[in-house]
């Protein structure tokens, strides 16, 4: 079975009728490693949202909140010169995330002592529940002293447009947890409340205590049933 993206279990769950389910889950179920994945984010060979999220990436991971601003100056400019109607479209999106990213507060999503970075193996990024292979590719692992303890803690920015729903956010940050528990709670305290995944179209964010604490429902394993019944 090809690797499944969050962004295809959002889709599965938007989709109305039992039919169109049934054959969205059909083809996440049996579609071949060759084929490739209906991201929309991958149209025309790359990542239409890559300027505005490496450079969010940037600005959490350094805390230069400057970064906002030398990136819009260059968009803007690309903006201008662009022909293609699709292109200006593709920088004044990036451009309206980056504005709205300045006023998000980096501190509710990082800590301010971080003391090392954390590499993500490539062969972890799948991973495996209920026996479907979900691709996870966190953005940001940083570690952290907190109370005397060694704490990990993680960032995976999502983007999409016209942004997702909380409950939707959830799934990224439910699977992000699971990700870290089972990769480096050997070493580290997983930290609930910096495991949090952000939704950079709308600026918001969800962290793995909102889920605990009831506030986003845990939807992951559920929706994989489902794709799994369907």
């Amino acid at each position: 079975m090809e690797k499944i993206r969050i962004h295809e279990l959002v889709d599965f769950r938007r989709i109305l009728t039992d039919k169109s389910r049934r054959n969205f889950a059909y083809k996440l179920k049996t579609r071949k490693a060759k084929d490739k994945l209906p991201d929309e984010e991958d149209k025309n060979g790359g990542d239409y949202w890559k300027t505005s999220t490496s450079c969010i990436y940037n600005v959490v991971k350094y805390n230069e909140y400057e970064r906002y601003e030398n990136k819009i100056s260059e968009l803007t400019d690309k903006m201008e010169v662009a022909e293609d109607n699709r292109v200006k479209s593709m920088h004044e999106r990036n451009i309206s995330i980056l504005n709205n990213f300045k006023d998000f507060q980096i501190d509710d999503i990082r800590p301010t002592n971080i003391f090392k970075f954390e590499k993500v193996q490539k062969n972890h990024k799948i991973f495996s529940l209920d026996d479907y292979p979900l691709y996870v590719d966190p953005s940001l692992l940083f570690v952290y002293e907190k109370n005397g303890k060694t704490e990990l803690g993680a960032i995976w920015l999502v983007a999409k447009l016209n942004g997702f729903k909380k409950n939707e956010l959830g799934m990224f940050c439910e699977l992000l947890h699971k990700f870290l528990t089972t990769n480096y709670s050997d070493n580290y305290q997983v930290s609930d409340n910096l495991c949090i995944a952000v939704d950079t179209f709308n600026a918001q964010k969800v962290s793995y205590r909102e889920l605990l604490e009831g506030h986003v429902p845990f939807l992951l394993q559920e929706t994989i049933r489902e794709i799994r019944n369907s």
